[in-house]
């Protein structure tokens, strides 16, 4: 057990009787922050996002889970005027996963000194994809974000155990998808591998037939890009 885990484990006796009691105070905790914010939970101008942090997104787009996106920051990518930033989307994954993924990645210094953790496409997406979570990333385009908070690192223990109050938590759901994701997880990697921002944005154009599992994400992005990304 690494240092994360020990200290979700003193977040989970302090903070709730039980995970779900935990779970719902955590939810509370930091939606009261998204509308009056500090140091632990910081409103954060566009240009200052960081990569390699937590964050809780609001963002345009019809899904709720990525309306309300509790998210690790992984790179950035820019295609033409857009700016668009690959992150982990939290909703997606179940909150124990979340725990024992990231405790590879934590020192007690980090929590400490609040800094940002390593991070690039390439290392985290192999490590997601041992997983079976490799679909968990998703692309942000900054045009659509509606208000951004920073996560200060001694928070995520309980940052990770929690969501936005709008989003039911249902972890049976949510392995539901893992076992439905996992039967296309060789072919998704192919398709992964040879991928290029641009083939995800460019509305102009039909969707390349080499995307097959990848081609409803496509979709979506570029419905929502059509929707609320380009201000006319």
């Amino acid at each position: 057990m690494g240092v994360l885990l020990k200290k979700i484990d003193e977040s989970l006796k302090k903070y709730g009787n039980g995970i779900a009691d935990n779970f719902k105070n955590n939810c509370l905790y930091f939606y009261n922050k998204y509308q009056k914010s500090d140091e632990n939970v910081q409103s954060t101008r566009l240009m200052d996002i960081q990569m390699g942090r937590f964050y809780f997104f609001h963002y345009k787009d019809d899904s709720k889970w990525v309306q309300y996106s509790p998210v690790f920051t992984i790179s950035t990518k820019r295609y033409q005027d857009l700016i668009i930033i690959q992150a982990i989307n939290l909703n997606l994954i179940p909150i124990e996963i979340r725990a024992s993924f990231f405790d590879q990645f934590f020192s007690e210094k980090d929590f400490e000194e609040d800094k940002s953790l390593p991070s690039d496409f390439t290392s985290t997406y192999n490590e997601l994809l041992r997983y079976g979570f490799e679909y968990s990333i998703m692309e942000y385009n900054v045009g659509q974000l509606h208000f951004v908070h920073r996560i200060n690192m001694k928070k995520v223990p309980t940052f990770l155990y929690s969501g936005h109050p709008i989003n039911k938590y249902d972890p049976r759901k949510l392995y539901d998808i893992w076992k439905v994701k996992i039967q296309t997880k060789y072919q998704r990697n192919q398709e992964m591998s040879q991928a290029l921002i641009s083939d995800f944005f460019d509305i102009s154009n039909e969707i390349s037939d080499k995307y097959e599992v990848l081609e409803k994400h496509i979709k979506r992005l570029q419905s929502s890009l059509t929707k609320y990304g380009r201000p006319t």
